[in-house]
């Protein structure tokens, strides 16, 4: 089996790390210098004091011509719109897999001509070392579920995957999403704007009450979400990945653009919309953007 992967950061990366193992992978990156190192030196995966090697292909994203059997998109939502001509190029009988956080790409995911789309939720928790090199944090597993089309376009990658890489298939995409939106709510832009890990979290109780607004003015928007995820499942993640440091925390820190908008700004267009009240989401959004805006420069 044939597998691109686009995106050579953390989740790219250790994606392709686990599943070069299994199939012939071919990373698709934007700049030539991390084709060499990847094709110098292969996908490294540090985890628990150890390090493994996996061999992958690598090519720059206007270079592309090989033939895919699955295509896994793991960019950040903010740069989908780049990659869709190359993605219409890739043919539309190639099944594409999207690996982003938040809900505001799936109408532009939707659009697509493809026959086969497919959401994806990842647990996994990943730190990028270098253009070669990601330290597997938390380990977990992929959700995914279907968008359009049918499973045995990746029913080879669901079977074979081993238990420190697996898929789980899930028979809503909306749910999933949601439920890895609530908890993305929870703990990224606290962590972002407080410095600290996600088990920090629920040990300070200034922060805790804070997540547990959030939660309430998620459940606002979403109340069809009652049931189906609970506060306790946010406070166990933050103590099941205590050291973790969130995404938007390193990109905060990194001074790089954040995703707060594909995570809050939707949120509250969606709460304006409709007419709620969700005073933490919208301060939190405000000073998230603000440091950003410093960090890239005003």
């Amino acid at each position: 089996m044939k597998i691109g992967i686009i995106g050579g950061g953390a989740v790219g990366l250790l994606f392709a790390g686990y599943l070069g193992r299994l199939f012939d992978v071919t990373l698709i990156v934007r700049r030539e210098s991390q084709v060499r190192s990847l094709s110098e030196n292969g996908v490294t995966i540090y985890k628990e004091g150890s390090a493994i090697t996996t061999r992958v292909g690598a090519v720059q994203e206007t270079e592309t011509q090989k033939e895919f059997d699955v295509v896994i998109v793991a960019v950040k939502e903010y740069d989908l719109p780049l990659l869709r001509q190359g993605l219409v190029e890739l043919g539309a009988h190639v099944p594409l897999l999207f690996v982003q956080n938040g809900i505001g790409h799936v109408d532009w995911v939707k659009s697509l001509p493809h026959r086969h789309l497919i959401a994806g939720s990842v647990d996994h928790g990943a730190m990028k070392e270098n253009d070669a090199a990601v330290h597997h944090l938390g380990e977990a597993e992929t959700n995914i579920a279907l968008i359009r089309g049918n499973w045995h376009v990746i029913e080879e990658i669901v079977l074979k995957s081993t238990d420190s890489f697996r898929f789980s298939i899930r028979k809503d995409f909306e749910k999933m999403l949601l439920t890895k939106l609530f908890v993305n709510v929870s703990i990224n832009p606290l962590t972002a704007l407080t410095g600290v890990t996600n088990g920090k979290l629920v040990e300070n109780p200034y922060f805790h009450k804070l997540q547990k607004d959030l939660f309430n003015e998620m459940l606002l928007l979403f109340p069809q979400m009652k049931g189906n995820i609970s506060f306790e499942k946010v406070v166990d993640i933050c103590r099941n990945t205590y050291q973790n440091r969130s995404s938007m925390l390193k990109d905060i820190e990194s001074q790089r653009r954040t995703e707060i908008e594909s995570i809050i700004g939707v949120l509250l267009d969606k709460a304006q919309k409709e007419h709620h009240f969700v005073p933490i989401m919208n301060l939190l959004y405000k000073l998230v953007k603000g440091i950003e805006r410093e960090g890239l420069g005003g």
